[in-house]
């Protein structure tokens, strides 16, 4: 539990006179004077003003907003931090790789829900943000030929993921041939992964062409 406190007082000559009988309030920022959280004059006539104590949903970044210029309320020019630093008190673009461990953004530091892809420039996730790999008909082996590349006329293809998995990836095949490619079998084992493809009906016997694409859950 925090609580926070500020003194108001003006200056004559060298002497501190306080400000008293004023309505201070702490206001997130978008909300109004009638929304914040008040403090109240402790001792009477002392110009200090104090909250209760504030638990964690009350924690964060907030405006000090009085009703010395505007009786309806108005920001003072001053803000102030109660216990842990939320998202209201970082400014647009103020944070980089650099400031966090690691120079990277893990799960752990994310709350659960609190990232969607509205928050993610122009709505996309590409690759260079994904952990994934991508693999082609070169690096698959032909049944029965047991060659690589796979021969036209080998019924389905093995591929072995290069990275480690804890849980199968999402897979993705994109043809480029007349060939009807689908997945037949996902096989985890231990942290590796092989992914099976199989052939449908042909329109013409020609090449094994695609591209594979695994992307880590």
């Amino acid at each position: 539990m925090y609580r926070f406190g500020i003194s108001y007082y003006i200056m004559s000559a060298a002497n501190r006179i306080p400000l008293s009988g004023l309505h201070v309030k702490l206001v997130k920022p978008g909300e109004t004077f009638e929304q914040g959280i008040r403090l109240e004059e402790k001792p009477a006539d002392s110009g200090y003003y104090e909250t209760d104590k504030l638990d964690e949903p009350d924690w964060g970044f907030y405006q000090i907003w009085d009703d010395r210029q505007n009786h309806n309320g108005g920001f003072s020019g001053k803000t102030c931090t109660v216990g842990k630093l939320d998202a209201r008190g970082i400014k647009d673009g103020s944070i980089y790789t650099n400031h966090l461990e690691n120079e990277a953004i893990t799960s752990e530091k994310i709350a659960k829900n609190a990232i969607h892809s509205e928050h993610i420039d122009n709505c996309v996730f590409p690759l260079s943000k994904l952990s994934c790999e991508i693999q082609d008909q070169t690096r698959g082996i032909g049944h029965p030929s047991a060659e690589n590349p796979p021969k036209d006329e080998d019924d389905y293809v093995v591929h072995t993921l290069d990275r480690e998995y804890c849980v199968p990836p999402y897979i993705i095949i994109t043809p480029f041939c007349d060939k009807n490619i689908s997945i037949n079998e996902i096989i985890h084992d231990g942290l590796q992964v092989k992914v099976v493809l199989v052939r449908g009906e042909a329109f013409v016997l020609n090449k094994w062409n695609y591209y594979l694409l695994a992307i880590d859950r």
